[in-house]
């Protein structure tokens, strides 16, 4: 199984237990922690399961969240990934340290995720053709509504968006 995908300016790659310091950093970043659905404070074992638990779906095919490394560096600057992959549909989530907001890099990520769905569930050895692909964004959450927007997601009720391909 080859899923690391070289894209522009990032690596996209299957988060591993090494990065949990770096993610947790991530994930306790004040205008990070706002938005996500994390119990808070989020200690370092905590990210420690949540990695555990992300490298226990993708082996039974239903998860993977790919760590966002900038190219040729193993700097871990956010992840993007699908849960609850099953019967044509799949949850869509994400994360990016503050200091590379507004550079465009989860962009990168989401138009490869799009373009790429079958390309990306197949390398979990899941059969599943994503018809739908759902988010669940903060209200408050404007920059992450601007980004689904920008890729034709559908605002469908308070904090649920919708992708059709």
């Amino acid at each position: 199984m080859n899923n690391e995908f070289a894209l522009s300016r990032i690596t996209l790659k299957p988060i591993k237990h090494k990065d949990c310091s770096a993610l947790w950093a991530i994930l306790s970043e004040p205008l990070v922690a706002q938005y996500n659905d994390y119990a808070l404070p989020l200690t370092r074992n905590d990210v420690k399961q949540l990695i555990q638990d992300d490298i226990t779906g993708m082996y039974e095919g239903n998860t993977l969240r790919l760590g966002m490394y900038l190219l040729n560096t193993s700097t871990l600057i956010g992840c993007i990934g699908l849960y609850g992959i099953e019967a044509g549909s799949a949850w869509l989530g994400f994360e990016l340290s503050v200091d590379y907001w507004g550079d465009g890099f989860m962009s990168e990520a989401l138009a490869f995720m799009l373009t790429n769905i079958a390309a990306v569930v197949a390398q979990l050895g899941n059969e599943s053709n994503i018809t739908n692909l759902q988010a669940k964004v903060a209200t408050e959450n404007t920059q992450s509504q601007q980004l689904l927007r920008r890729f034709k997601f559908t605002h469908v009720a308070s904090e649920h968006w919708l992708y059709k391909f």
